[in-house]
Formats: structure tokens, sequence, C-alpha cells
């Protein structure tokens, strides 16, 4: 794992920007669509069974459980964040959502069919191999998890990264203090943190954007590359994604998707 660090101006109110986020995402929420575009969802619709019981662990805004449930699945969430549970259960007060993190989930021994974690274990500050454990504790036996991180991806390794500690030798010369932002993670690290948290690895894909013309990783890192719009991208950017593409899909993309299965 390598952890990002972020350096926030003075004074910087971080759980403020947090509450003005989720109100933000909650009041753009009109179609849930994007969900069933995202590339592994074929292979996560595969494991899902209609009597089964499912948990997201780190809804953020629940977009996974709204879209879940409305194809007929029985799924909970829990998000350490009291902010997300406040907003989704104003949006839907039927909604089955706990204030929990994923190092520490409200659910008996062998009690889930399956366990979602999209796009939040990288948040977890020095407690990732404890939430795996986690995942591990609650799921039956044959259950699945569905996990979605950062990668360490190629082109991260050769330029984002010691970009990054340059950046970060220089903010502390300075006196400005380092916050923890996220972790990345190398596939073949990760992979082997959940076989020893005792899971069976069945399927591993890059993942990024389904548009064609968006990506998260170039635009998030790269701002010569962004486009007018959110993860749009121009035509450098465009040309970059192209080329990184071509060579591997591992070369440039945000993230990666493992399901793997409980024995």
């Amino acid at each position: 794992m390598i952890p990002i660090y972020k350096f926030d101006p003075k004074n910087f109110d971080r759980s403020k920007m947090w509450d003005d986020r989720y109100r933000e995402m909650y009041s753009a929420i009109n179609d849930f669509s994007q969900y069933e575009k995202q590339s592994f969802w074929p292979m996560l619709e595969k494991k899902l069974q209609k009597n089964g019981t499912y948990l997201d662990a780190g809804c953020g805004i629940g977009g996974w459980i709204l879209f879940l449930a409305n194809k007929g699945y029985a799924v909970s969430g829990i998000d350490a964040h009291p902010q997300a549970v406040r907003a989704m259960t104003e949006y839907d007060p039927d909604l089955s959502v706990k204030i929990a993190g994923s190092d520490a989930i409200p659910a008996m021994d062998n009690s889930l069919d399956g366990v979602l974690s999209i796009g939040s274990l990288e948040y977890v500050e020095g407690a990732v191999e404890e939430s795996l454990k986690e995942f591990y504790r609650v799921l039956k036996k044959d259950g699945f998890v569905c996990v979605e991180v950062p990668l360490a991806n190629t082109l991260r390794t050769i330029l984002y990264i010691p970009l990054k500690r340059i950046e970060g030798l220089f903010m502390r010369i300075f006196g400005r203090r380092p916050s923890f932002a996220y972790y990345l993670f190398g596939k073949s690290e990760f992979e082997a943190m959940l076989m020893r948290a005792g899971f069976v690895i069945e399927e591993v894909v890059a993942h990024d954007l389904p548009d064609a013309n968006s990506h998260f990783g170039l635009y998030s890192n790269w701002p010569i590359l962004r486009g007018a719009k959110p993860y749009e991208l121009n035509i450098l950017g465009k040309i970059v994604k192209t080329i990184s593409n071509a060579i591997s899909p591992w070369f440039a993309s945000a993230g990666m998707v493992v399901i793997a299965r409980k024995n």
C-alpha cells in the first residue's frame, strides 16, 4: 500500500467539506443507470442472488444500495461518516444503513452472502487488513466480496507517486502538515492481502469510468489532461488514454476490481 497525503490550507474544515459534498451528490442523483454501465457489473451480477443478503461497506451516498434495491436485491449499508448516513436516511428513511467502519462491522459471523466495498477501502487508514478480515468473518461459506480500490498503475508508479513524494518533501520544509488522503494498491500486493484474510481470488479486472471520453485516473492526477466537464478529458488526455489502453489496461486505469470467495 502506498499512502497519499494532502496538504490542506490553514483552517480547512474537512468535515464541512464532506457535509457539503454529500448534499451536492444527493441533489444530483436522478439516474442510477451509471452503475449498470460499470465494466465490472456483469461479473458482480453473476454472483448476486435474489434471496441473498448483502452489505455495502463504506456505502457513501448509497448509490449502489439504491441501484441494487431497485433490481430486487436485499442490501444494507454502513459508513463511518455520520454525514453520509444522515444524507441517506433523509433521502429515504426506509434504507437500512448504520454508522460503522468496515473494520468493525455490526453483523454476526457467517451471516451475509456478499460484501461490496466500492471505492471506500482506500480511506481506512491503518485498518485495511482488519477490514478484509471483517469481510471474511461476516460472510457465509462461499460468500463473496467485491472490492474496488485505487491502483498503483504503471503511469502512477513511474511519474505520479515520485512527484507526490517530492511535493510532500517541499511542503514539509515550508511547514505544511500532511493529512492522510487514501492508499494506492499494487495488484499482486492486494491479491496477497485478500488471500491472507482467507479468500480465494476469482476475478481481477482493471477499472475506470465507462464513458469513452472520460478517465478518472488521468483526470484526477494530471490537470493538464482535463476537459471542460468533470472527469472529461481534453484532446491531449484522449490521446494519452488511447495510447495507455493500447499498451495495457493496467497502464493507467484508476482502479482494480477483485471478486473473491470465502472458503
